[in-house]
């Protein structure tokens, strides 16, 4: 069972491949249209029109870029922190930037068509007809623009069908005016470019309505637009259209060149290779996408077993499909120039097919150029993607064509093209070289792996899951994984359940779903004493709510793994790449080890010195689940009061005993104390009947005469911990607990975790006698409560609320859940209590700091009530606010 099925791989990669090669291909499909229509109706010049005006395509390809880019990191930063706020922020900020940009080239291609005409290489011949097309494309940059956005928008809300629909639409539509404008109507090159800006108007039209409906999660507003973010948004999406403009240069500056050497045949030929060029290419385009994103994901996870297998399979079968396909480019070529220029005894003819024989060759270079470039830029070498963008972009062709083209004439131009892409690929060794100051020493050198990067096989667990035979021994695989590594038996335990539930679910709602057959793929990794699980699937996409639906108390321990490994977990993040869907759960060494080094310390001790009231207290754990989810009954929005808040006070108890003081505590007070962790909400969850009897008794009367405004609810939970001493006192039968002295000990201890009095020697004697001859230090023991459930304040409080605090209705619980959903993590070290918390809302920072004020208090008191009054002690003294 420890390896992965490596066919997953493979089939992962040539699943994805066909749609990521489309998604290239269909931005060729408008400019091949009009190809064929300039060059069957109105003539080779109107090919060289089109073709010179490509390099103004690709400037608009790469503004639409560089916005795209940008947004897509901000709004996945905002979204993995469950602020729609912000997202919504970033996409009114990209709408509103989107508009003006496109309003201005609008404006820039209207005013200045001439001069851009002469600046894209025109001769005196094409220059009035370059002109016009100019004015008529002018009209659809802006649909153009803002329909790319949306575009982006609607995948991200699950809406693709609606963008293949408007993709459909403006092929049809551009297709149709094609025909009408240019053919049937004779408007020439107006009408080529009119059909162009209608269909990109279409197909802004076929998108943007969603946006005015109820189903869109993002909503547009000018007031809402960060602006803050505008130039992080530039700077983060420039680098990757970097190559595009640098692109759109070079076909400016090959234009000229070609227009010297080769006249206007050589612009024709160009401009009807550029039309096509998209579509050519964009194999190895989308081999590229694939290996960047998947690259990516393995190297987060550090698994270099992956990444050579993924280079192997698309150094190897990938590659030789590239190789095919260039075969039947070249089998094809003249068929593809017969489309464009019908006479075959042509100069222009001659050139175009030349061109398409000598680049067909070059489709194995292109694609290991576009795995080098890829690769590297998923692995982190930033800096040498930017130069080879530039080197690639521009100076790779332009300076061959330079020398050749006075020489060859067009044939120099052509022969730029394999010359550039070799001496590009040629730069990834010399990088590698320079990168390492020496030759690499092995193939892990060579592709740039550094020394501690990936675990060992020994430090690796790998599984692939085929069906739910599987799962059980997955799991126990990852338990045996967890703890020959030192990780402790209740992270391990939990680690291998969470894995299991999560892969019972894929299995059963994910599986089930097609008829097509699926793979879960599963890793743990443990590194520098930190703990990575993954799990990578090919099912249909979920999302963050769904997972949240997932980890929330539902009144039984169905999910207890999931929920158990998020509250350690120090990371939780999910993602949809291209058609895969992968989820990371990191946990630091320091929450694994501060958990378990005092993990069921109480417990253990218990069950070893006295396994009579350690059975005592189990049956009430047993008993206590469901009395305690009923808090939602009353409070279905309030914070979490179950058991698994229990479980979180009695794990921070043990580890404000530690191991130096256990000892010091005999078992009746170990019992009271842990009674006393799980019985201290009770009173949030009770009954009706129980409410009427006891509410004379808590000054139910005097308690609305001084707040007319309040309800039964702001009633109990004020009084819930006197409730809940109650209610120990009434049901001491039902737990079974051993004497009365031991009944009033839990009660008090249950009361004490807030509001009491523990300096009160009545209430809280440091020595209250047991009938067996034991004293039990009820001020120690209170004190111990009321620090522990003062600190449960992590996010993970309330999951489901993590993702949809606009569900929630009482405004008190709102704020109190903005506060939990901004705190990231507690660290308990010896000296203090560490929050981290994210937030940028001020109102809802200045809560955290009165809460964390609150906190100190709390925390000074106990310290006192222990120092003053026991023999223990409390060595953290500080409650300490910082910010992610």
């Amino acid at each position: 069972m420890n390896k992965t099925d490596n066919r997953m791989l493979e089939k992962l990669f040539f699943n994805m491949l066909p749609v990521q090669v489309l998604i290239f291909a269909m931005g060729s499909v408008n400019s091949i249209v009009d190809g064929v229509i300039a060059g069957q109706f109105i003539g080779p010049g109107a090919v060289g029109v089109v073709g010179l005006y490509y390099s103004m395509v690709n400037i608009y390809n790469a503004t639409g870029s560089v916005l795209l880019g940008g947004t897509a990191v901000l709004c996945g930063r905002y979204m993995g922190r469950g602020d729609s706020k912000k997202t919504e922020g970033i996409f009114s900020l990209n709408l509103t930037l989107t508009f003006i940009i496109g309003v201005l080239l609008t404006f820039v291609c209207l005013v200045f068509r001439g001069p851009i005409a002469v600046l894209l290489g025109a001769t005196e011949e094409l220059e009035g007809d370059l002109v016009t097309y100019i004015t008529g494309y002018a009209l659809g940059i802006l649909p153009m623009l803002l329909a790319q956005q949306i575009a982006a928008f609607l995948q991200l809300e699950r809406r693709s069908v609606r963008g293949y629909i408007g993709v459909a639409g403006m092929i049809i539509s551009n297709v149709s005016l094609d025909i009408l404008f240019v053919s049937i109507l004779k408007m020439g090159i107006w009408g080529l470019a009119l059909a162009t800006s209608f269909s990109n108007i279409v197909y802004f039209l076929i998108l943007v309505p969603y946006y005015f409906t109820s189903k869109a999660q993002l909503h547009y507003s000018i007031r809402n637009a960060l602006w803050s973010k505008a130039l992080s948004l530039v700077k983060i999406g420039f680098p990757g259209a970097l190559l595009v403009f640098c692109i759109a240069i070079r076909f400016t500056v090959i234009n000229h060149i070609l227009i010297a050497c080769a006249g206007n045949d050589g612009i024709s030929a160009m401009g009807a290779f550029n039309m096509i060029h998209g579509l050519i290419i964009s194999y190895c385009l989308g081999n590229g996408a694939i290996i960047r994103m998947l690259v990516s994901v393995f190297m987060g996870e550090q698994d270099k077993s992956s990444i050579k297998k993924i280079l192997h399979v698309v150094f190897t079968k990938a590659l030789a499909l590239a190789c095919v396909l260039a075969v039947i480019l070249v089998l094809i070529s003249p068929g593809i120039t017969r489309i464009f220029f019908a006479d075959s005894t042509s100069n222009v003819y001659h050139l175009l097919h030349q061109l398409l024989i000598i680049y067909s060759f070059c489709m194995p270079l292109i694609l290991i150029c576009q795995i080098f470039t890829n690769y590297l830029q998923a692995m982190g070498h930033t800096r040498f993607v930017n130069f080879q963008s530039v080197f690639d972009g521009f100076f790779s062709m332009v300076l061959p064509a330079l020398v050749l083209a006075p020489v060859m004439g067009a044939l120099g131009v052509w022969l730029s093209n394999p010359i550039g892409i070799i001496l590009t690929i040629m730069t990834v060794p010399l990088y590698c070289i320079i990168y390492w100051k020496r030759i690499p020493a092995s193939y892990d050198e060579w592709l740039l792996f550094s020394p501690g990067f990936g675990a060992d096989p020994e430090d690796c667990f790998a599984v692939t899951i085929h069906d739910t035979a599987d799962v059980t021994m997955a799991s126990a695989g990852v338990q045996d994984f967890c703890e020959r590594h030192d990780i402790g038996k209740r992270s391990a335990y939990f680690s291998a359940l969470c894995l299991e539930e999560m892969a019972v679910n894929v299995v059963k709602h994910g599986f089930m779903l097609d008829s097509r057959s699926h793979t879960l793929d599963i890793r743990a990794v443990y590194s520098a004493g930190n703990m990575m699980l993954r799990l990578r699937d090919d099912c249909i996409p979920f999302d963050p709510s769904e997972m949240a639906e997932i980890v929330k108390d539902s009144g039984s321990f169905e999910n207890n793994g999931i929920r158990m490994v998020y509250n350690i977990a120090d990371e939780v993040t999910y993602q949809n790449l291209l058609g895969m869907n992968v989820l990371t759960v990191k946990i630091l060494e320091c929450d694994l080890g501060a958990v378990e080094s005092t993990d069921y310390l109480l417990e253990t001790k218990l069950k070893e010195d006295d396994p009579e009231l350690h059975k005592r207290f189990k049956d009430t754990v047993f008993v206590v689940q469901s009395i305690l989810n009923r808090y939602k009954l009353m409070f279905p929005e309030y914070t979490d009061h179950s058991i698994f808040h229990s479980l979180t006070v009695i794990d921070s108890c043990n580890r404000l005993i530690g191991e130096e003081q256990i000892d010091k505590l005999n078992t009746d007070e170990i019992f009271i104390l842990l009674m006393g962790c799980y019985l201290h909400d009770v009173g949030m969850g009770i009954s009706e009947n129980d409410f009427l009897e006891f509410k004379d008794r808590l000054g139910e009367e005097e308690y609305f005469r001084t707040n007319p405004g309040a309800s039964k609810s702001d009633f109990v939970r004020d009084r819930h911990n006197e409730f809940s001493g109650l209610f120990i006192e009434k049901y001491a039968g039902l737990f079974d607990l051993p004497t009365p002295e031991h009944t009033f000990a839990i009660k008090q201890v249950a009361r004490g975790h807030r509001k009491t009095d523990l300096f009160d020697e009545k209430e809280y004697p440091a020595a209250f006698a047991l009938p067996n001859g034991n004293s039990v230090c009820l001020p120690y023991l209170a004190s111990l409560l009321r620090i522990a459930d003062e600190i449960d304040v992590v996010a993970t409080r309330n999951p489901i609320l993590l993702y949809d605090i606009g569900s929630l209705t009482d405004n008190k619980q709102i704020a109190e859940n903005k506060k939990l959903n901004a705190i990231k993590a507690m660290m308990m070290t010896k000296e203090a209590f560490v929050l981290t918390a994210h937030t940028d809302d001020s109102t809802v920072y200045e809560d955290l700091v009165r809460m964390a004020d609150k906190m100190q208090k709390t925390l000074d008191l106990c310290r006192k009530v222990i120092a003053e009054r026991t023999d223990f002690r409390l060595i953290q003294k500080k409650v300490i606010l910082r910010k992610a």
